[in-house]
């Protein structure tokens, strides 16, 4: 077994559960909002997935190495790309089942696992705030092989019982039996990573589930942080922690800037 780091940071303890999800010969899409998600990727490739497949931005599968370097900019990586793509290209591959896993990073989550990278407030035409909004995101978690979000700051404001606006769509009550009866192609919301645990969700309800606590978390912190009631497992098991080789990687090779720390 790899060593276990006892010195990583809860940025590289994400990008390490990220990466792990990312299986070999996967074709990977993510959203753009972060790079915190492109380092797990990179992760990935240069550990126990050196086959995956990645949308970087508008590139397919350039040659990019790490983040923070004009060298590795999506402009001048888009040079290596297997070939010329767009963000219809992209969205278009969603659409014929092709993409196996998606990460994006909403400003709300519910406990369905509905996501809101839109807008805060009852009226959406008169917001009290708006985002950037879901380009792709629609697409994906319909279509999608399996879709994982990841949320820097683990609190009540983010975790809420119903999202404003639905920008992507989790699952029904009902679980996963009901997305298949309504013709839902994709497997949808599968794990929540955030500051604090690890959730996933209940096939028969369709609910958020704790999986695990990180190190140090009680399950109290937890739950004072989430807007609705969590479902909980008998036992509730510590995450993993990434390893030495993992973090020497992030720290020192993929983002020695540290650019994936921009939102905690």
């Amino acid at each position: 077994m790899p060593d276990a780091s006892t010195d990583y940071t809860v940025d590289e303890l994400i990008v390490s559960l990220i990466a792990h999800d990312i299986r070999d010969h996967e074709l990977v899409q993510q959203g753009g909002g972060t790079l915190l998600g492109t380092v797990a990727v990179l992760l990935a490739r240069r550990t126990h997935a050196p086959n995956l497949t990645y949308n970087y931005l508008t590139s397919m599968d350039p040659i990019v190495t790490s983040v923070g370097n004009p060298a590795d900019s999506p402009h001048v990586v888009s040079q290596t790309a297997l070939a010329p793509f767009d963000i219809a290209d992209i969205v278009n591959m969603c659409l014929r089942g092709k993409t196996d896993v998606f990460s994006t990073m909403p400003a709300q989550v519910d406990q369905y696992g509905n996501v809101n990278a839109s807008l805060i407030g009852d009226d959406q035409q008169r917001p009290k705030v708006r985002f950037p909004g879901g380009l792709g995101i629609t697409d994906w978690t319909l279509y999608a092989g399996r879709v994982n979000v990841y949320v820097p700051k683990h609190t009540r404001r983010v975790f809420v019982e119903k999202v404003d606006y639905v920008t992507g769509m989790g699952h029904f009550p009902g679980g996963f039996a009901e997305r298949v009866r309504r013709g839902v192609p994709g497997r949808g919301p599968q794990k929540v990573f955030s500051n604090l645990a690890v959730m996933g969700f209940d096939a028969e309800t369709g609910r958020m589930r704790l999986d695990s606590l990180h190190a140090g978390v009680r399950l109290e912190d937890v739950q004072a942080n989430t807007g609705f009631d969590l479902l909980l497992p008998e036992r509730i098991p510590e995450t993993p922690a990434p390893t030495v080789e993992e973090v020497e990687l992030i720290r020192n090779e993929i983002d020695p800037k540290g650019l994936r720390k921009a939102r905690f």
